[in-house]
Parts: structure tokens; C-alpha cells; sequence
């Protein structure tokens, strides 16, 4: 039994190792903004945002395209793997 809770407890813990490296990556990764910023641009272009819905978004974006530059080059923001671990798991099993 203390080899299955064992095996239980490791797998749960590479599982979410997994997932907060995963949220980290994207965390730091400004792709999907940058996506999302051409996407309004288009809109703007398609006449489904106005001139000033999009100065709003484009303000947003931006703003956290920086924030990422800045976690990036190593500012007081920066989220190191350093900074956080998983210190426990509970698991209640009922038979």
C-alpha cells in the first residue's frame, strides 16, 4: 500500500510540476497578445471595433506585452521557478 501511495503522490506531483511549468511558460510568452492585438486591428479594419474601443484594448495589450518584457529582462516582477514549490498533496480516499 505505501508503494501505490508513493507512486500516487510522485505522479500527482509531476503532474503539476507539469502545469506550473506550462503557466509559467505562458505567463512569459507575449505570442498570443501579439495575436490578439492584429485581431483587433482587423476588426478595426472590418468595421466591428471603433477607433476608440481599440485605443482601450491596444492600451491593455501593451501594457502587458511590457510586463512581460520587463518579467523578461529580470525586473523587481520576475517569476523565477525559485520563487514558488509544491510543498504538499492531500488526497482523501474512500473505499
Amino acid at each position: 500500500m505505501f508503494i501505490l501511495d508513493s507512486l500516487l503522490i510522485g505522479s500527482i506531483r509531476f503532474v503539476l510540476d507539469k502545469v506550473a511549468a506550462a503557466a509559467e511558460t505562458e505567463l512569459n510568452d507575449d505570442t498570443a497578445l501579439r495575436e490578439q492585438l492584429l485581431a483587433a486591428q482587423m476588426r478595426v479594419e472590418l468595421g466591428e471595433m471603433t477607433e476608440e474601443e481599440f485605443a482601450v484594448f491596444e492600451e491593455d495589450i501593451v501594457a502587458r506585452i511590457r510586463e512581460i518584457k520587463e518579467r523578461q529582462r529580470g525586473g523587481e516582477a520576475a517569476i523565477s521557478p525559485g520563487d514558488y514549490r509544491i510543498t504538499g498533496v492531500d488526497i482523501d480516499v474512500e473505499e
